[in-house]
Parts: C-alpha cells; structure tokens; sequence
C-alpha cells in the first residue's frame, strides 16, 4: 500500500499524527497529575484551610501585676511563641490575630487567643493592649505572657523582640 501524495508529488506520512496524538495524550496525562493540586489552591480561599496556633489569655490578679517586671530578653527568652501579628476581632470566647513574623514558634496564618469568657477576653486582652490594631504576642506553653512581654506593637518591644530572638525586624 502506498501513502497518498501530496500536490508538489512527495507522499504523506502518517508519523505526524501519531506524534500529534502521542503530545495529546502527554498533556492530558501532566493535567491529570497537576489537577489535585489545582484543586487545593481553588479551595485555599476557603478560612478553613489557614494554619492557626491557639493560645489562652487569663486577666492578671492584683497580687501578680505587682510581681511583674519591665519586660527584657530574659522574660522573653522564657516565650516558647513570639509573633507579630494584627487585631482582625473577637467572637464569643475567642479573638482573632493574622500573623506576619514569626520569632519563635509557629509558623501559622493565624493566632487565636481564648478564655472562659468573654468578659475574661476582653478583660485580659484590654490589659495586655492586645485589642487592636498591631501588636506583639509571646507566649509559654499556651498561655500569652502579661507583664509586658505582649503588646500593642512599639518600636522598643519590636526591637526587644528583635535582640531577644536575633532576627529582622517584621516589616
């Protein structure tokens, strides 16, 4: 059997089509492999899918805040987290930070900050200048640390931060 010629007298192969046929089939197959992770980045809008580190806050007693020091390296060096992050809010029980540099700890999308309840919550956050805006969280096994080590962000407890876990500054 002979191939069909072409106008100008040369015959036609028919190895373009299976080339075309085999790339085809090559593009389905890496679409295949790739489609999981399309998926997954069409669902990251979705809350859900943030990282988030939780923590507890509780309101200091009288008799603590009178044991507390100004906050140095060496309180801070007791944080097992320490983040920069921003107020978004609180609901119920619960406020809610973005987090955009990590200390120590971490590193997660979001700081969730809890206590037994609201009035507790605000309470606690109000004292530790945690209610808004930008601020500076360190904690030790869960609880965020009270005197002075977390606050509303500042140039002098940034750079504490910074001194105290030798990294840039958050920008």
């Amino acid at each position: 059997m002979t191939s069909p010629a072409r106008p100008d007298g040369r015959t036609v192969s028919g190895n373009g089509k299976w080339f075309l046929l085999a790339l085809c089939l090559a593009a389905i197959a890496v679409f295949g492999l790739l489609w999981p992770s399309i998926q997954e980045w069409r669902e990251r809008t979705n809350d859900s899918t943030l990282s988030v580190v939780d923590l507890k806050i509780f309101p200091l007693t009288a008799d603590a805040k009178k044991e507390c020091t100004k906050a140095d390296t060496a309180a801070l060096q007791r944080a097992t987290t320490a983040v920069t992050g921003t107020f978004i809010g609180v609901d119920g029980t619960t406020a809610t930070f973005d987090a955009d540099h990590w200390y120590r700890g971490g590193p997660a999308d979001r700081i969730t900050i809890t206590s037994s309840s609201t009035a507790k919550l605000n309470e606690g956050l109000k004292a530790a200048g945690l209610d808004g805006g930008r601020v500076l969280i360190a904690s030790r096994s869960g609880e965020v640390l009270m005197c002075g080590e977390s606050g509303p962000y500042s140039d002098e407890l940034g750079a504490l931060y910074v001194t105290t876990y030798g990294q840039a500054a958050a920008s």
